[in-house]
């Protein structure tokens, strides 16, 4: 009802608006169609989208050397504490990522996964796959229809960034913020359909299904879906404001408990320069959980049942800021990304529904001949809504350095750093990798891994 309402009253509002401006727009109504507009949050746009002109897929396959300090399984040593590892490997990586574009349908691709083997250590060799794909179909002016999947598994996640930019990690629900080294499977679709009321006017309606599981069964797995919708009006060219709202609902495996979460926000998108895009979208959240706790027993009702400690369902009812901005810049040889979150998270297998607030920076450049640069910056803080836990902290930064050698073979170096703390600094820990390799890839350009 809530969905209803916001979008009747918001519709009205723009179409009265939209009418007036219908004589004035009718002249620009086709250069309004070819662009479409600064990319816009709630419908997990991302910048820079491909030209019309079909764009190559790029493959890649690279053998490296790695050093990995600090890999935490999910268990204790004989003393009762958390072991760590420090190992050298090799570690074998295949990828492929680009664009196609047809008259009216584009798909966008990127895979990349990686095989290692640590000398003497086996227990801890292991693959991470990672894949996100966008289809888009537009088959008439005014409706256009979006396909989203990202699905993978992964015992690091390092590197589940998208090399292209497709993947908008806030929009598709992935695992994120892992603690220990511990398989994970993960699958994500969404779809929507935009309809374009007028050149100015458009709405879109659209759900998502996910599912995540851990190998461990000390770790908690993920079930949940999502039903979504919004209305947009183009004031300017470079422009956009619009209202949204979504609905989602979390479930836990190993026992009871869920969360549902609604949703509603304001969008705000526009184009500062040629190639600099600012999105915002600021709302809030009333999220409503089933858990269970510990209570502790009456006296007489303990000397009765033997215990002192028992457990029931709660229920508890939290109201959260939800909230993203992202600035980003895509020049020919260069591309950047700033974005903060405040909002709320399924959690990472021990923390399940959180409040989370996240910032991430990341920069690639290939300006310099035979060169690629790329560097990265994150920062996350999980405070526990059903959950008497301290919060969990983590600060990463990582930075990589490809370089052509003619003939499609690559060098590269890759340095990343992550540093956590858990459940109000019990437990402190930081990780280290390093690679050294070779990668080959046809092309006139340096390769660009992130």
């Amino acid at each position: 009802m809530l969905l209803i309402r916001t979008t009747l009253l918001f519709a009205c509002a723009l179409s009265l608006v939209a009418q007036s401006d219908n004589a004035q727009s009718d002249t620009a109504v086709s250069s309004a169609e070819e662009y479409g507009g600064p990319a816009i949050l709630s419908r997990g746009e991302m910048p820079g989208s491909p030209s019309t002109a079909p764009i190559a897929f790029r493959p890649y396959v690279g053998l490296s050397a790695i050093y990995d300090d600090g890999l935490v399984p999910v268990s204790v040593n004989s003393g009762g504490r958390i072991p760590i590892a420090d190992l050298f490997g090799v570690q074998l990586a295949l990828g492929l990522y680009g664009y196609h574009t047809w008259k009216h349908t584009t798909l966008a691709l990127d895979y990349k996964g990686d095989f290692r083997h640590y000398g003497g250590h086996s227990a801890y060799d292991g693959s991470d796959q990672f894949l996100s794909l966008i289809l888009t179909h537009q088959p008439t002016k005014r409706v256009s229809f979006t396909l989203r999947n990202t699905a993978g598994t992964y015992s690091r996640d390092y590197f589940l960034t998208s090399t292209i930019g497709i993947l908008d990690s806030n929009y598709l629900q992935t695992p994120q913020n892992d603690i220990y080294d511990n398989r994970v499977i993960f699958l994500t679709t969404a779809a929507d359909m935009i309809y374009r009321m007028t050149p100015r006017l458009s709405f879109d309606i659209g759900g998502e299904a996910y599912i995540v599981r851990r190998e461990s069964s000390a770790l908690y797995g993920l079930t949940g879906y999502d039903a979504h919708g919004d209305l947009q009006y183009r004031l300017r060219r470079h422009t956009t404001i619009g209202v949204d709202y979504r609905f989602t609902f979390f479930q836990y495996t190993k026992g009871f408990g869920n969360s549902d979460i609604h949703s509603v926000g304001i969008n705000y998108a526009t184009q500062l320069t040629h190639r600099l895009q600012l999105a915002a979208r600021i709302g809030g959240a009333r999220v409503e959980s089933l858990s269970l706790e510990e209570v502790i027993l009456d006296p007489a009702i303990a000397a009765l049942l033997g215990v002192s400690v028992g457990v029931q369902a709660t229920h508890q009812l939290h109201y959260v800021p939800d909230l993203t901005v992202r600035l980003t810049e895509s020049l020919r040889r260069s591309q950047f990304a700033l974005t903060f979150t405040d909002g709320v998270n399924p959690g990472n297998g021990i923390y399940l529904t959180s409040k989370m607030e996240s910032a991430f920076a990341s920069y690639s450049y290939t300006g310099v001949r035979h060169w690629n640069f790329g560097a990265d910056a994150s920062y996350t803080k999980l405070s526990a809504l059903v959950q008497t836990l301290g919060a969990y902290s983590s600060y990463g930064v990582g930075g990589g350095v490809t370089r052509d050698l003619k003939k499609g073979l690559h060098a590269v170096v890759r340095l990343d750093a992550r540093r956590y703390d858990v459940a109000g600094k019990e437990f402190r820990h930081t990780d280290f990798r390093a690679m050294l390799g070779l990668s080959f890839s046809p092309g006139d350009v340096p390769l660009a891994l992130w």
